[in-house]
């Protein structure tokens, strides 16, 4: 299958109001890990070739729009895969105080949905990767700002949790400091974070074999860069476990996503003005 990169996802964006793009169904995509928080290394005696069939991927998804509404496409069964997010770029901020913003994807009717819901006539997207695994796949657990940091499950061997959508109402992601994500204490999963309004997130977690890695990029104002994430040899994924940042500007090009690069076989994340993206990679 054909790959998109960042440059002519944003274009086609501009063009087109209601896009989705939909690219990677096999399982190239593996790891070594530079700054792992996670990583856990082959056993000894296992095979590269073992090692290397991964996680089988079951998509890769950008959706935007700067139309108003809740906009949705169904993008694949949600029997045997699971899907996080990758990305959100634009604006979140609702036109009206107290009105609500957001975009992921979630389970509906047996499907993963992918969507974007606004009504400020701003650009809004977000980026989607499934992975084709169900594996003790826990319940979807909403955090909002105001309240205690959301138990996801218990720490496993094999346990992975990350976000599936963000959501802002009034005040919420408009400074660099804003954020919400997963982490683990070694005991427990969790969601939270610390806003500046009313907001929160959405994530579960999905049981893969191997962590491959945790990053943190910072983008200062005015400004933003693209840094590496995972090596991928073949079999890995990597995914958003968190987000910061001021999502205020109409632009599909402001925010935080995750990408592959198939020319250096390195997973990428940008980060622009003044945002932040916490990433684990997995196989």
């Amino acid at each position: 299958m054909g790959r998109f990169t960042k440059q002519s996802v944003r274009k086609l964006f501009l063009a087109l109001p209601f896009t989705l793009l939909a690219a990677g169904c096999g399982s190239e995509l593996d790891a070594q890990a530079g700054t792992a928080e996670d990583t856990q290394p082959a056993a000894e005696g296992v095979s590269l070739a073992s090692t290397e069939q991964g996680i089988g991927l079951g998509g890769t998804y950008w959706w935007g729009t700067s139309n108003n509404g809740d906009t949705t496409t169904t993008i694949g069964t949600s029997t045997g895969r699971t899907c996080f997010l990758t990305g959100i770029q634009g604006n979140l901020k609702p036109a009206v105080a107290g009105n609500w913003s957001s975009a992921g994807t979630y389970m509906f009717a047996g499907n993963w949905i992918a969507f974007v819901n606004h009504a400020n006539n701003k650009a809004l997207s977000t980026g989607v990767q499934c992975l084709n695994t169900a594996t003790n796949r826990t319940p979807e657990v909403t955090w909002r700002q105001g309240t205690a940091a959301k138990l996801l499950g218990a720490v496993t061997a094999d346990r992975r949790c990350f976000l599936t959508r963000v959501e802002a109402s009034t005040g919420a992601f408009t400074t660099s400091a804003d954020y919400a994500r997963v982490w683990n204490d070694g005991i427990n999963w969790y969601l939270g974070g610390d806003l500046s309004g009313t907001g929160g997130a959405r994530a579960l977690c999905v049981d893969v074999p191997t962590g491959q890695g945790g990053w943190l990029w910072i983008a200062g104002e005015g400004g933003g860069f693209t840094e590496n994430l995972a090596y991928n040899p073949g079999g890995v994924a990597c995914l958003l476990s968190g987000i910061g940042g001021h999502f205020t500007t109409s632009d599909f090009s402001d925010g935080v996503s995750i990408d592959y690069n198939s020319g250096t076989r390195y997973f990428e994340m940008t980060v622009m003005n003044g945002k932040r993206g916490w990433s684990n990679c997995v196989k």
